[in-house]
This record gives structure tokens, C-alpha cells and sequence, in this order.
């Protein structure tokens, strides 16, 4: 297969199970660092610190607030030059992509929720088609170089050494890069007791759908003075998860706009910044 000679491919009949993915310990991100943005997001912290402090622990604190591009393991420390090498030799998509003057920007506004609850995060306005593109293709060249966050399925091509050669990418297939839907984490459950408490939240919906119908929820669920009680439909967030009620206030929140000034290869693991408090940068790109 032409342009396809450092790749190797895994026999189908081998169990996906069998392939497990590696934890991510870098990450490619936009930092919000933007002078209003950070009041609003101190603004947002104090709310739940005041209205509801036993959630204060999930918070994320404002300076380490950013844009995840992507996330991906790099074994070793010539790992970590390779793909630093990789992003700061990607000037050549700003010339493709970015031929205004201006640097872009992503505007965000309001405040939402992902995973049942466990994840509250600032939404992200419809950024430049241009830049779009050019975050498109950065994601691509490091899934094509073996950097990515997932373990490939059986019949995708997985590499076997680390970079490829250029262009490589175009023959790269399979539905293991998804498209990047942008938002910015504000409140993140984490902890070994999640699971249990997921389950027992799953239990107590189930009790709850079965013999109360639809009128059951804590006392920590935001009623809806709009909804019929006896046709409120129960929902796994209402038994676990970040209470709806504590960032309702803020869904059409506005807290600025952000100018990208770069984009950086962070670590998750290195200590964070002593004058920053954010992320360890081992590379960036300039825009």
C-alpha cells in the first residue's frame, strides 16, 4: 500500500479487549488566560464556594482553565522532543490557514454539563472556519506520528516506531480520531469512590423509575417550576453528579473572549509552574 510502509496492521481476529490504551500524560491545549476571563472564572469558583462548599473540591482553578486539542502518552523523554519537535515545525498550517493579520480568538459563553454530572464546563462560541482546519490537521499529524490518547481497534493501523514519514497521515483511516468539540473544564469529579457512587446512583434511579414513577428526585435537584411534577422525566444527573442548581446561574454566562496566542504541549504529571500555577509547557507553536 503506497505511503503506508511504517504502518503494521493488527490481524482482526485478535480481541479488542486485548489492546488496552495507555494513560495520557501530555496534552496539546489553548491556555485562557485572557484578563477577564480569569475574573469571570474567579467570579464563577466564588459562587460555589459560597453557595455550596462541600463541591468546592471539584472546582478547577482558574489558572489551570484551557482548551484541550489533544491528549496523548509519550513514553519517554525522546518521546516528549519528538513531539515537541512536531508541534514547533507546524508553522507551515499558519501560513495555510491563517492569512489574516489578526490572531484568532474563541469567545466563551455560557455554562453546561457533560457526563451525568461529573464534568461542568464553559461552552465555546463557533470558532473560525480557518482555524478549525488548522486544529484539524495538527490533531491529524500527531495521530499519524502515533501520538493519541486511544488504543487503536483491531482493524485499524497501528504504528510500530515512533515518527513517520511526511504526508503519511493521508493514508491513516479508521474512526479513531473523532472531530475536536472544544470546551473549557470548570468542575471536575474525580476520586477512586466515583464508580461506586455512579452505581449507586444508577440503583436509585432505577428504585426511583420503578415505584415512584416520574415524580421522585433529591433534594439537591433543580425543580422545574415550569415542568408538571407528574411528568418530569428522572435523569441519572438528578442522583448523581455536580447539582444542576449550582451553575444554572450561569448558562448564558459570558466570560470574554480569548486571543490564541499559541498552542502548547503541556505535561499532566510534571509540577505545575511555581509563578503561573498552570501546566508544564515542553513545547509550543506560535501563532
Amino acid at each position: 500500500m503506497e505511503g503506508a510502509a511504517a504502518l503494521v496492521y493488527r490481524a482482526a481476529k485478535v480481541p479488542t479487549r486485548r489492546i488496552k490504551a495507555k494513560q495520557a500524560n501530555y496534552f496539546l491545549a489553548i491556555r485562557l488566560d485572557d484578563q477577564l476571563v480569569q475574573q469571570r472564572l474567579k467570579q464563577f469558583n466564588d459562587h460555589v464556594q459560597a453557595t455550596a462548599p462541600k463541591w468546592r473540591k471539584y472546582l478547577i482553578r482558574p489558572a489551570q482553565v484551557h482548551l484541550t486539542i489533544c491528549a496523548m502518552h509519550l513514553r519517554d523523554e525522546n518521546a516528549v522532543n519528538h513531539a515537541s519537535k512536531l508541534l514547533s515545525e507546524s508553522n507551515d498550517l499558519l501560513s495555510k490557514y491563517l492569512v489574516s493579520a489578526d490572531k484568532p480568538t474563541v469567545t466563551i459563553k455560557g455554562v453546561g454539563f457533560l457526563d451525568s454530572g461529573r464534568v461542568v464546563h464553559a461552552n465555546v462560541q463557533p470558532m473560525s472556519p480557518e482555524f478549525m482546519a488548522l486544529v484539524k490537521e495538527l490533531r491529524l499529524r500527531f495521530w499519524s506520528h502515533g501520538y493519541s490518547e486511544c488504543a487503536l481497534p483491531p482493524s485499524v493501523p497501528f504504528f510500530e516506531d515512533g515518527l513517520i514519514s511526511d504526508g503519511s497521515e493521508k493514508s491513516v483511516t479508521g474512526g479513531r480520531m473523532g472531530p475536536w468539540s472544544p470546551h473549557a473544564t470548570l468542575m471536575k469529579m474525580r476520586g477512586d469512590n466515583l464508580l461506586r457512587l455512579k452505581r449507586q446512583a444508577t440503583a436509585s434511579l432505577k428504585s426511583a423509575t420503578k415505584n415512584q414513577g416520574t415524580k421522585a428526585a433529591p433534594s439537591h435537584a433543580k425543580a422545574d417550576s415550569d415542568a408538571d411534577e407528574e411528568t418530569k422525566k428522572v435523569t441519572l444527573n438528578d442522583f448523581f453528579g455536580i447539582p444542576h442548581a449550582l451553575h444554572e446561574p450561569f448558562r448564558e454566562f459570558e466570560l470574554g473572549t480569548q486571543v490564541i496566542a499559541r498552542i502548547e504541549l503541556l505535561s499532566m504529571l510534571l509540577p505545575k509552574d511555581k509563578n503561573t500555577d498552570y501546566y508544564k509547557k515542553v513545547g509550543q507553536l506560535e501563532i
